[in-house]
């Protein structure tokens, strides 16, 4: 029987501790491969406490009826975290200011208004918009200064310009013998 042993990892006072890891590391890998998860980590912690005792002393070279021992106590613990995620994020980035609202009493977000840029949002097109200037609202008030240069620049068909109608031929029949038919 040895009268001591080795305070080293790879000795047999952490034996206990060498077959949890091998069983966890086992574990995570087969774990990792079953979940097809390309990282994962093994964590070894290793606690260590002395506790001073006093015992009976019965040894010659040292003086006295009792003498101070340490006596250490090991404890460990071995885990494993497998990176499988599924998560989703989000920003919300509002460009709008955090003002306070007396009528809810709370902060609210606003669009920021009246600066250089002009908005629909600036306090003079919300108020042609809403009739607040004493006009009937958005349909009798122009929104814009100065003069509309062409009225007639809204959406529609223009002068010149080419549909696929006007490549069609009419006059052809149904079936011109090739065997396909006309997709229009």
């Amino acid at each position: 029987m040895d009268m001591y042993r080795e305070l080293k990892i790879e000795a047999d006072t952490f034996e206990k501790m060498r077959a949890d890891t091998n069983f966890i590391l086992q574990r995570a890998l087969g774990t990792m491969y079953e979940k097809n998860s390309m990282e994962g980590k093994v964590t070894i912690s290793l606690d260590i406490k002395l506790v001073p005792e006093w015992i009976p002393n019965y040894d010659p070279e040292i003086e006295g009826e009792t003498r101070k021992i340490l006596k250490p106590q090991f404890a460990h613990k071995v885990s494993s975290a497998i990176n499988i995620k599924s998560e989703k994020k989000g920003n919300f980035d509002s460009e709008m200011a955090m003002v306070w609202d007396e009528e809810s009493k709370c902060y609210v977000l606003k669009y920021i208004n009246n600066t250089s840029q002009r908005s629909m949002f600036d306090t003079d097109f919300q108020e042609a918009m809403n009739g607040e200037d004493g006009s009937e609202g958005a349909m009798n008030v122009p929104l814009l200064n100065g003069e509309v240069v062409d009225e007639s620049a809204l959406p529609g068909p223009a002068e010149g310009e080419t549909h696929i109608e006007d490549f069609r031929d009419d006059e052809r029949p149904e079936d011109d013998g090739y065997g396909y038919e006309d997709v229009v």
